[in-house]
């Protein structure tokens, strides 16, 4: 059995076992179409429990690297060159990356939401409702991430109003990552006073909301981009 690994900095431990594995795959240690050590192989490996095991192996998957055969094992997948961009949640491990996707949303968020407030439908308005009020249902003095959902819930119903897929897609592809309040860990947010903070982002998507309702789109760009950069300038403080 080899030394338990330690994280640097802040990095957890499942993300280091995800580089390290990363590395062997594209060293070719670990070829294409050949599987990869089984669990209890990595668990004794890397002297680490089960569960930082499962999550790192889960992390790999979503990466497109590993594909697990049921009842067989995990094996290794071919790459291909064109996909090149791939966000990980180890990609966003400090506030210089939680803001840096910030700044993508607003480029691409700010464009939707133009173009939700040209083509919404009923069923869109009714969709981004009930985020809102799933959204709000969760505000109060033991205010917990049960809004992480609502708020990924309520921007997936503008982009789908945009009926523009692309938007949707990549969006889905970020998932509930592009809510930076997801990203940060227990101790910082025991700094925040959550409960303001989560009724003025509910403030913000209501003026997102009325603005798409009375399809201005200019006001919902506006808002939707004033609604990012507080984030940004949140996290950044």
């Amino acid at each position: 059995m080899s030394s338990p690994i330690r994280p640097r900095s802040t990095k957890k431990l499942s993300q280091i076992i995800v580089e390290n594995l990363i590395e062997k795959i594209q060293s070719n240690e670990y070829k294409v179409d050949e599987k990869i050590p089984t669990e209890l192989e990595l668990i004794d490996q890397y002297n680490v429990s089960r569960s930082v095991i499962r999550e790192a192996i889960t992390e790999l998957r979503s990466l497109g690297y590993v594909e697990t055969r049921h009842g067989i094992g995990t094996f290794v997948k071919e790459q291909k060159e064109e996909q090149s961009f791939l966000l990980s949640n180890a990609s966003l491990e400090t506030i210089n990356d939680i803001v840096s996707l910030l700044e993508l949303r607003i480029s691409l968020e700010s464009e939707a939401v133009f173009l939700a407030s040209e083509r919404r439908k009923d069923t869109h308005i009714q969709k981004m409702k009930v985020a809102l009020d799933d959204f709000e249902s969760h505000i109060g003095p033991s205010a917990n991430d049960g809004t992480v959902k609502a708020d990924y819930d309520f921007h997936i119903a503008i982009a789908e109003a945009s009926e523009n897929q692309y938007f949707v897609d990549f969006l889905k592809y970020l998932g509930e990552k592009i809510i930076p309040r997801a990203r940060v860990n227990a101790a910082e947010k025991s700094t925040l006073d959550l409960e303001d903070y989560l009724k003025a982002v509910h403030h913000d998507h209501m003026n997102i909301y009325q603005a798409i309702i009375d399809q201005d789109g200019l006001l919902a760009r506006q808002m939707m981009r004033a609604h990012l950069s507080k984030s940004i300038k949140k996290f950044r403080q």
